[in-house]
């Protein structure tokens, strides 16, 4: 059954089928299908007797090629496919960092990414829970700190957000952020004529990403970003990836009563990145 598998390129179909099978709500599911529109490799099925069994989809920063999807069926993991999948989704990525947002139990990714020297940086956590109420939300944004905020424009603040993404993330991101911007609502933080972040929010109440030039911001621009969700569209509830070096957001989103959902693993080969000034927008889009 498992030996019988071929692994060849996705149908608009098959990316369609795992959209469905692997989300639930309609924002997760068009970035699934834009992601697989616009993969730098392609991406790539494996499927059994026709039936579609297992998919990889890659993702083009700007020098790092990062993992967004790999998924095989239950019934058909423990036989190589997820390592046939990522080793055909890789295999035209170049000499570039390689980093992905991995489940705990995909044990097939991790020894992927471990076998070629692609180390496990920090957990993430996936934070979520009501929006907290206006007097909490006054004191998370009280400090000696005043910014200026407006709209993210991913044109015209170009060469700041691809600073703060290097120094952050670990790489620049123009063509997500275009991506980001037409699908989301973003926002500039400055102080005087500095740009100190940036922040997106979404009407289906996720934050992210948020990058932060000091982490003495950071519960600042989270305070701002939950207000926003509350005034702008509205929410009540909120989500968000956290990674575990940012101890003062995931500090700040206990105290508020929010929890953590989910536990993934950052791995990335491209040197420890500073991701206690991050905050993440989605598994698919770290």
């Amino acid at each position: 059954m498992a030996e019988q598998a071929l692994i060849v390129p996705a149908s608009a179909e098959d990316v369609e089928h795992f959209a469905r099978r692997r989300w639930r709500d309609e924002h997760s599911r068009k970035l699934y299908v834009d992601l697989a529109h616009v993969a730098p490799n392609g991406v790539f099925v494996a499927k059994d007797e026709g039936t579609p069994i297992g998919i990889a989809i890659p993702h083009a920063l700007e020098d790092e090629w990062f993992l967004s999807e790999i998924f095989v069926e239950p019934s058909f993991q423990k036989h190589g496919i997820g390592w046939q999948l990522l080793t055909e989704a890789a295999k035209d990525a170049g000499d570039i960092t390689r980093s992905g947002l991995l489940e705990p139990n995909e044990l097939g990714g991790i020894a992927f990414f471990l076998r070629r020297g692609v180390a496990l940086q920090t957990p993430v956590a996936e934070v979520a829970g009501s929006i907290p109420h206006d007097n909490e939300l006054a004191r998370m944004a009280a400090g000696e700190y005043r910014f200026r905020t407006e709209p993210l424009d991913p044109v015209a603040h170009r060469g700041a957000l691809a600073q703060l993404d290097r120094e952050v993330r670990g790489t620049a991101r123009p063509l997500d952020h275009l991506y980001l911007s037409e699908n989301g609502r973003g926002f500039i933080f400055a102080r005087e004529e500095e740009i100190t972040g940036y922040a997106y929010v979404w009407p289906n109440g996720r934050i992210g990403p948020m990058v932060v030039s000091s982490q003495a911001y950071a519960v600042q621009f989270l305070a701002f970003s939950l207000a926003t969700l509350r005034q702008t569209f509205a929410a009540s509830w909120c989500t968000m990836l956290v990674p575990g070096t940012n101890v003062r957001v995931m500090r700040a989103a206990m105290k508020a009563g929010l929890t953590i959902e989910a536990m993934r693993l950052f791995a990335s080969d491209g040197g420890m990145l500073d991701l206690s000034r991050y905050v993440a927008f989605h598994q698919l889009l770290f």
